[in-house]
């Protein structure tokens, strides 16, 4: 079955297709942030990127009849915002600077060098940054956040705790999910790419 991996995806889009108001709060809630995330990592106008966000959110509500599950949604939901990124560029002229690349911060070196990167050459360590951002980019949610909140705004656990409204001990809870999913996800992106 070609679809299976992605059944639950096709199943809320054609939830939404439907005109489903609870599927579609539920694909808002679920993507909306995320995609936010993909495109703030590409560029550092925040009021372009909130534009260029909302108008991958409508492109993709019209056309998710299109969806046929071949990819997961969050990945399809990516290529529209790449387009619309790249349609922002054509309209006003302007490069999509990064404001704050994952190469540059310390905490991401760090956890980079961690993953034994010592006899790496350039060509690698540029391909593991790339899958350690395409990782962030499809950890859900409340996991991308928390880790970018400790990582890259180095943020203390009280710091997160006070931000999220509840206690420290979920928030080391939360952050140790977070990095399972991340090292999950990390290494099965690695074995892809090694594939």
């Amino acid at each position: 079955m070609k679809h299976a991996m992605h059944q639950r995806d096709l199943e809320l889009a054609t939830a939404v297709v439907g005109r489903d108001r609870a599927a579609f709060e539920s694909f808002f809630n679920a993507y909306f942030s995320r995609v936010y995330r993909f495109c703030r990592s590409r560029m550092s106008d925040a009021a372009a990127c909130e534009d260029v966000v909302q108008e991958t959110m409508l492109k993709a509500v019209r056309n998710l009849h299109t969806y046929r599950g071949e990819a997961a949604l969050f990945t399809w939901l990516c290529q529209i915002c790449r387009n619309e990124m790249s349609n922002w560029q054509q309209r006003t002229g302007r490069k999509m600077a990064v404001e704050s690349s994952i190469d540059e911060d310390a905490g991401f070196r760090a956890a980079l060098e961690s993953l034994s990167l010592a006899e790496a050459d350039a060509a690698e360590v540029a391909t593991i940054k790339k899958l350690v951002q395409l990782t962030l980019d499809h950890l859900p949610d409340r996991y991308g956040r928390v880790l970018e909140w400790k990582y890259l705004e180095g943020l203390s656990v009280g710091e997160i705790a006070a931000r999220m409204a509840t206690g420290e001990t979920a928030v080391q809870s939360l952050l140790a999910r977070a990095r399972r999913a991340f090292r999950s996800g990390f290494e099965e992106l690695r074995r892809e790419a090694d594939a």
